[in-house]
């Protein structure tokens, strides 16, 4: 007998051996992410300026899509659990549909992000830099959306060492060329922060291209019929639509909110933006590692949701709260006792406003401390009311949140309060923890059981 139904149903032991795979896969994506932008430092403070707000925007754009057609995952989860095969590809096929349609949509709207970027005004050494990052990522988003969805085939079915082993293989082309193209090594032209761009493009081209060879071996093919279901299934799809879009939607909002603050940010000083981009870098550090349990956490959860099981789906939430608080919590002590080190990493010795930047990022750094708990507890329950279909809720609270107080607030304070950049921070913080109550307050509640995302 498989060692799989020895583990107990719900536990530590079972989220963990779903979840870490995932979790190195987003490990991966945020050692590619911090080798990226502190190669660009080295580079020049510019480069390191303009490639975060150039990055958020191209993931702003993207990210309607990548949380709608990215909810593929949860109907492949439900349908896998009850061995509706069928079901699974079609399903796979109507997010690969979505992500060729988002590819062509995203593209269209390239000179609309660049006037955005002009109209916020970094610099005038900063602005073209961000430009030319943010066209180069936006044209090829859609490679982006396409590896996303092609990764929930397998995570979905419980399968995620496979979308681990082809993300460290694309993240490891990513940073070979980050390195070859940025400074010119090897033969290749030195392009600064275009070279960066095109590294993390060739990175996600080549996820693709290893998702699609393992989707056409012969017994994945053959026992899921992939070939024989190619087709717009339209009751699927728009159930698809149904979930998929409040969830993409609340996704956006909560991107957007993070863009905008980031792009107002910019507007305090230049030594501030950098600060603030430093801090942006080492955030990620929880969230991205947090967010690769909570994605454990949604394929167990829309799994046992798919069985009728809630007992099992709360027994899955606290076992993502003992790991998750165990890993913010550490990550959040050596924020607060070693602040020195990690903004150290970023700012080269001797540099011009090294000084003034490390004065404004070392009370940042300590405050985000606070933050990532609030992070790691909106993403544990975020992602269990998501994964049970409870979309609609998360999309009203980032609505709310974003628009109704991050974004006029941090306008308010900095347009017209002229705060310091530790108070705009400040804001931040007490935003992501009013999400983490909302998302809290609304599992205990419970209205998540009755949920049914594939019918019946």
């Amino acid at each position: 007998m498989s060692e799989q139904k020895t583990i107990q149903q719900g536990s530590v032991k079972e989220l963990w051996l779903l979840s870490y795979p995932l979790i190195i896969t987003m490990g991966a994506q945020v050692v590619m992410q911090f080798v990226d932008r502190m190669f660009l430092a080295w580079h020049s403070h510019e480069a390191l300026a303009a490639c975060v707000p150039g990055g958020i925007l191209a993931m702003t754009f993207g990210s309607l899509f990548v949380g709608t057609a990215g909810y593929t995952g949860v109907f492949i989860s439900q349908y896998q659990a009850r061995k509706k095969y069928a079901s699974v590809t079609i399903s796979l096929w109507q997010g690969v549909w979505l992500a060729l349609i988002s590819s062509c949509l995203l593209a269209s709207l390239t000179p609309v992000g660049n006037a955005l970027i002009r109209f916020f005004n970094h610099g005038v050494q900063v602005v073209p830099l961000e430009i030319k990052y943010f066209t180069i990522l936006n044209l090829f988003s859609g490679f982006a959306i396409l590896g996303n969805v092609l990764a929930s085939f397998f995570s979905g079915r419980g399968e995620t060492k496979i979308p681990m082993w082809v993300a460290l293989c694309g993240n490891i082309i990513n940073v070979i060329l980050d390195y070859g193209l940025i400074f010119g090594k090897w033969g290749l032209p030195e392009m600064g922060i275009v070279g960066a761009a095109w590294a993390t493009v060739i990175g996600g081209i080549s996820m693709v291209i290893l998702f699609t060879l393992l989707l056409i071996y012969r017994p994945i093919c053959k026992k899921y019929k992939i070939g024989k279901l190619v087709g717009f299934y339209q009751p699927v799809f728009l159930r698809l639509l149904r979930f998929g879009v409040p969830n993409g939607f609340g996704f956006l909002m909560d991107v957007v909110s993070f863009t905008l603050f980031t792009f107002m940010v910019g507007h305090i000083d230049v030594i501030s933006l950098q600060a603030s981009n430093i801090i942006m870098s080492m955030q990620p550090v929880v969230f991205m590692v947090i967010l690769g349990l909570g994605t454990g956490i949604q394929i167990l959860v829309s799994k046992y949701q798919g069985l009728r099981r809630t007992d099992l789906s709360v027994s899955v939430v606290k076992s993502a709260c003992k790991l998750g608080y165990t890993y913010a919590g550490l990550v959040a002590l050596l924020y607060f006792c070693f602040p020195q080190f990690f903004v150290g990493l970023f700012i080269t010795p001797g540099s011009t406003d090294a000084a003034l930047i490390t004065a404004k990022a070392l009370p940042l750094i300590k405050l985000v401390s606070f933050f990532v708990l609030g992070d790691a507890t909106y993403l544990i329950f975020g992602e269990s009311i998501r994964g049970a279909g409870d979309t609609r809720f998360y999309m009203f609270v980032m609505l709310f949140c974003a628009w109704g107080l991050l974004i006029p607030g941090t306008w308010l304070l900095v347009y017209k309060m002229h705060a310091s950049i530790f108070t705009v921070w400040s804001w931040l913080t007490f935003y992501a923890w009013l999400t983490a109550v909302f998302m809290l307050v609304r599992f205990l509640r419970g209205k998540w059981k009755k949920i049914l995302v594939t019918g019946n």
